[in-house]
């Protein structure tokens, strides 16, 4: 009976979880599918350009609207929810019309519209995921970015076999009804802002955290800003080289698949997550420099893989930021609204630059193996220097602005880890009770380990009193006399 409900709890924990993959995942597919038509029904080469550069301004939008009416959806969320919901509904209706009217303006701000509408929903959905711990929070982003492969693959095929325009829209407002469904399910029932603590509230002011933010270091903006402005060029090359139509999507979708694969086995673990940036190196900088110089072999008959390997990059990367971003926020102590304001402003400039750098190539340079050549060096240039500028591990740490340079005091809680490691080995505590023990021999009381993990205030007793049992103390006193003990 008791496994039976232990299960039972797990499945109703896991639940929403599995709910919010699944919303993320078709939210992607459905605004790509938005994304996608710009190209396949503007014939307009500038046209395309525009369109390209309004699904991405609309994070933009999105943002200026979410920190704008911050006041507003933080007290009536749920109202925000539904009119979410019905902006979705009413830009996907304009675009259809704008495409059946063969109205290149209309399509061009219809897009701007849906990218504002995706980027709003995303943040809520990104809000809400935040709270998990961090390698729950990656492995949800890796599913969701292989669902969102998945599900733009069947509708793909749906709309190969029957190519009508009615079963175009009605596969877009599925794929909007199934994201608007999951999301409510995770977001109506338990808003985050009704939830406690700080990492439940993603919104709460960074004031309320004895540590200030701290500033972005230039490193980190060098890097943004190289990967990118590379993926950016990549994606307007990529449309010039290949005809456009339904044939080169297909590898797009295999590539998002294998890029959830990828960022789940590189990132998803404990020690891995723990270590986010130094597996930037090993993982996302090879297949991003490798997806750039595939994309020359593109009309020599490897178009199916330099696409995919393409796609496969640059959605591998989009979920390190994603995850990076709930990591930054964490580390420097700001509100997700914060991170995810500064990680928008910093991306969306930077890949309108690489669309637009793209397109001139494409219009004004030859693109043979010689300039390709010359492309991929600079390409290469580029992504070290915002790869390997910051030079071994503890040093990305540092500049990067994740760690504080070691003080007296920082000096003092390295050592207190490190006798609270040893004490987790001698008395056989568990490794949930060593996090409580770190926060106990640092002088937090129970409120304090309650609100910082995110558990009950008799959670945290419980674990407190289970720690001073197995360690044969009484107080906390008693506790620290105990940890010094050689």
């Amino acid at each position: 009976m008791e496994n039976e409900k232990t299960g039972g709890v797990r499945a109703a924990e896991h639940r929403p979880l599995c709910l919010c993959i699944l919303a993320i995942g078709a939210l992607f597919a459905w605004w790509n599918l938005y994304h996608d038509d710009g190209f396949l029904f503007l014939s307009n080469y500038l046209n395309q350009v525009e369109s390209c550069l309004a699904c991405y301004g609309g994070a933009l939008g999105a943002f200026a609207l979410i920190v704008g009416a911050r006041a507003s959806w933080r007290r009536r969320e749920r109202p925000w929810l539904i009119a979410l919901a019905i902006a979705q509904a009413l830009t996907g209706t304009w675009l259809f019309i704008a495409v059946m009217a063969d109205w290149p303006a209309g399509v061009i701000g219809g897009q701007l519209f849906i990218g504002t509408a995706f980027f709003s929903q995303l943040f809520f959905l990104m809000r809400w995921l935040c709270t998990r711990p961090v390698p729950h929070i990656a492995v949800a982003i890796a599913v969701a970015i292989a669902t969102y492969g998945v599900l733009e693959a069947a509708a793909w095929a749906v709309m190969a076999l029957f190519p009508l325009m009615p079963l175009r829209i009605a596969v877009r407002f599925l794929l909007l009804a199934l994201c608007i469904v999951c999301s409510w399910r995770v977001l109506w029932k338990r808003p985050v802002s009704a939830q406690n603590g700080p990492e439940a509230s993603p919104f709460a002011s960074a004031e309320t955290d004895k540590s200030a933010p701290r500033r972005l270091p230039p490193q980190l903006l060098l890097h943004c800003a190289a990967y990118w402005l590379i993926f950016g060029m990549t994606h307007a090359m990529a449309s010039g080289i290949i005809p456009l139509g339904h044939d080169k999507l297909l590898p797009c979708y295999i590539g998002s698949v294998v890029a959830g694969g990828i960022f789940c086995v590189a990132f998803a673990r404990d020690d891995h997550a723990a270590k986010l940036w130094p597996r930037v190196r090993t993982t996302i900088f090879p297949l991003t420099m490798l997806s750039f110089l595939l994309l020359s072999l593109a009309n020599s008959g490897l178009t199916f893989i330099s696409i995919g390997f393409a796609q496969c990059a640059m959605d591998a990367y989009l979920a390190f930021y994603l995850l990076a971003t709930i990591v930054v926020m964490r580390k420097v102590h700001c509100s997700y609204l914060h991170a995810a304001a500064t990680a928008t402003l910093i991306a969306v400039p930077f890949i309108v630059i690489g669309v637009i750098i793209g397109d001139v190539l494409k219009v004004s340079v030859p693109l043979n193996t010689e300039s390709y050549g010359t492309l991929s060096i600079l390409a290469f240039l580029l992504l070290v220097a915002g790869t390997f500028w910051v030079g071994d591990d503890r040093r990305v740490e540092l500049v990067w602005g994740l760690e504080k340079k070691l003080t007296p005091k920082r000096f003092e809680d390295k050592a207190t880890t490190e006798r609270c490691a040893k004490a987790v080995e001698k008395f056989g505590l568990t490794k949930r009770e060593g996090e409580i023990l770190l926060f106990v021999a640092q002088g937090q009381n129970a409120a304090a380990i309650a609100e910082s993990e995110v558990i009950s205030l008799n959670t945290a007793r419980t674990h407190i009193s289970r720690i001073h049992r197995k360690m044969n103390v009484h107080n906390q006193q008693e506790l620290l006399r105990r940890l010094k003990e050689p």
